[in-house]
């Protein structure tokens, strides 16, 4: 991969130069918080580079490799090997330039993978990963990562994170407003649900979690309070609510939630779009995060409004929020509403999030920086985040610099931007780096959260 790559003016390498060694701030990913504090080595290449991984999962699927090479019981060698038999035939997929990246930058690999090449790359990387910095701690500071945020579940026990700065958990709230949690069953009515959820969230907020996570699935609705929640919540615990009124409660749920996130001062993020019911034989094998979901339908904004305008309403006010889509068609619905739900006083109260899941690729994220430019205010736009379970994922921070540097660059060669290099870097370093470190990195008093 050329010093040059996805650079395409002389204006945008400038600009990358000046990001390009910024730390990283990650607030939200799902890589391992007990696999980050035992920080064992990992045993070979498949296991920090393949296995976690369901965007490899997912093309190797589709370019005929069997399930035993992906996520069954085939050796870790031979499940490289089908690895390196899919990366040749995916140019054009983000997988092809975010692998060269990954290879390049922790192991110094220049070579592309190919079966050719594969057991010289397998013999390579191996006898590296047993030394100390290619541990999972040793791999952060290779990204100099400042800042990250693994999801958590509510009530999880945490591992010890001592040593571990700049480390916190993220909430993964989807199992409390989709009433599965088992903290529903320790309450009696909703008024005692939402103390312990309290409790609950005061405990990871001691821990460091500053945000928290809800997926608004494709299908998604929304139902205001009609003072019939109680006794929903009471038909609920006796087995006897039907699913439809269970939706109502769901938002009742969800609505105590995101209050108690704005008295906290925490982020919430929905990601909208996904349809993660499609193969019920992948799901069978591969369980719910198998690299399978498609993407549904544009989001309900009339829902996702009413939401947004019950919390705005509330004593607590509406937290600060960032909207995700999987569905293209919805980032323009998005960044518009960062004009409706603005906060009072407050800048960048409610933003589009950046490109996500699929949408996570070159034309992607230029998708994403149109919108955010022509629709809300790209100077606030939160920058760059994995969402990734693979520790070599934080790599895409530097595809995304890359891309935003380069649309840059190209929008003042047509005259879009100022052609002014100080007026960009400073846009730059904002997206890349200041905006989501002013967010959850500084302290009121001008400190640095644990």
């Amino acid at each position: 991969m050329k010093s040059d790559f996805l650079l395409t003016t002389e204006l945008g390498a400038r600009l990358f130069e000046s990001v390009r060694d910024l730390p990283l701030i990650d607030w939200h990913n799902h890589l391992s918080l007990k696999e980050l504090a035992e920080n064992r080595p990992y045993p070979d290449l498949t296991a920090l580079w393949v296995a976690s991984d369901p965007y490899k999962h997912r093309a190797m699927r589709i370019c005929g490799e069997k399930e035993f090479f992906i996520t069954g019981d085939a050796a870790p060698h031979d499940k490289f090997l089908a690895w390196s038999r899919t990366l040749p035939k995916l140019p054009g997929n983000p997988l092809y330039h975010w692998s060269s990246l990954e290879l390049q930058r922790i192991f110094g690999i220049e070579e592309e993978l190919t079966p050719d090449t594969a057991e010289k790359i397998w013999r390579h990387a191996n006898l590296l990963l047993k030394r100390d910095g290619f541990t999972p701690r040793g791999i952060l500071e290779r990204f100099d990562v400042e800042y990250a945020a693994p999801c958590t579940t509510f009530g999880e026990a945490l591992p010890d994170l001592a040593g571990l700065e700049g480390i916190v958990p993220s909430l993964r709230g989807d199992d409390l407003a989709g009433l599965t949690a088992g903290v529903v069953a320790k309450s009696a009515d909703l008024k005692e649900l939402a103390r312990n959820l309290e409790a609950g969230l005061e405990k990871l907020h001691a821990a460091g979690c500053r945000i928290a996570d809800h997926a608004l699935d494709a299908g998604f609705t929304y139902f205001p309070d009609d003072g019939k929640n109680e006794e929903r919540f009471r038909a609920f615990k006796s087995g006897r609510l039907p699913e439809e009124e269970k939706k109502k409660l769901s938002s009742a749920v969800l609505r105590i939630l995101c209050t108690l996130y704005a008295k906290l001062g925490w982020v919430v993020q929905f990601h909208a779009g996904a349809l993660r019911q499609t193969s019920i034989r992948l799901r069978r094998l591969t369980g719910p995060v198998g690299g399978y979901a498609g993407i549904g339908n544009s989001t309900d904004v009339k829902a996702l409004c009413a939401l947004l305008d019950d919390l705005d309403n509330s004593p607590e006010g509406l937290p600060r929020t960032f909207l995700y889509t999987l569905n293209p068609a919805d980032y323009a619905m998005f960044s518009v509403l960062s004009g409706s739900f603005p906060g009072d006083g407050t800048a960048g109260k409610l933003m589009p999030g950046p490109a996500w899941w699929y949408c996570d690729h070159l034309s992607g994220m230029k998708m994403c920086f149109e919108s955010a430019a022509s629709f809300s205010v790209l100077s606030l736009f939160p920058g760059m985040t994995t969402d990734s379970r693979s520790l070599l994922s934080l790599v895409r921070h530097e595809y995304f610099r890359r891309v935003f540097c380069s649309w840059l660059g190209e929008k003042a060669a047509a005259d879009e931007m100022p052609r002014d290099f100080a007026i960009l870097a400073d846009l730059a370093r904002k997206v890349c780096y200041d905006n989501a470190r002013e967010i959850f990195v500084r302290k009121p008093n001008g400190g640095t959260v644990k």
